[in-house]
């Protein structure tokens, strides 16, 4: 079985962005370390929102070599012929049946990694804590009581953003 990983900026005080969705309290060098996962990637996973902060932010969908996966309750799909599908009908089970065969790296999205973390799909998540703080922003995640992780490897980067890499299911 193949695995779903997150590689997810956080500020000191737990938001990934800004209420406007604002991601300008960012480093260069972390949008640049995200963005080379995201283009090495087999598949992305992502929410409606971050798909379409991206596709407005970003002038059009920049992720046309990969097979992208959007959780919505409803197909806005803007991206015609860029290979994006959106998973609307049980989007975990889908979720499972994509990582039997391909590596899927989730992009944003506190909510979706909620999820995949309560159905126990998400089993690497890697931390970007960036030394600022955002004040009110969108929060990093939502309930996951019980969930268990194991630290893999930590280190400081540039700036004093800490990269920590946690595997899921492991006991310490």
């Amino acid at each position: 079985m193949k695995q779903v990983k997150a590689h997810i900026a956080v500020s000191l005080d737990g938001h990934t962005a800004t209420l406007d969705n604002e991601l300008d309290w960012l480093p260069g060098e972390i949008k640049a370390i995200v963005g080379k996962h995201c283009q090495e990637a087999d598949c992305l996973l992502m929410g409606a929102n971050t798909y379409n902060y991206i596709f407005e932010h970003w002038g059009g969908w920049p992720y046309k070599s990969q097979r992208s996966f959007v959780v919505s309750h409803h197909d806005t799909n803007v991206t015609p012929g860029c290979g994006v599908e959106f998973l609307t009908e049980e989007p975990l089970r889908r979720v499972y049946e994509l990582k039997q065969a391909h590596d899927i790296l989730v992009v944003g999205g506190g909510k979706l990694l909620t999820s995949l973390i309560k159905a126990e799909l998400l089993d690497c998540l890697t931390l970007y804590t960036v030394p600022v703080m955002v004040g009110k922003g969108i929060g990093f995640i939502g309930e996951t009581f019980g969930s268990q992780w194991k630290l893999s490897e930590s280190g400081v980067l540039d700036g004093g953003v800490v990269r920590s890499t946690y595997l899921f299911g492991k006991t310490a």
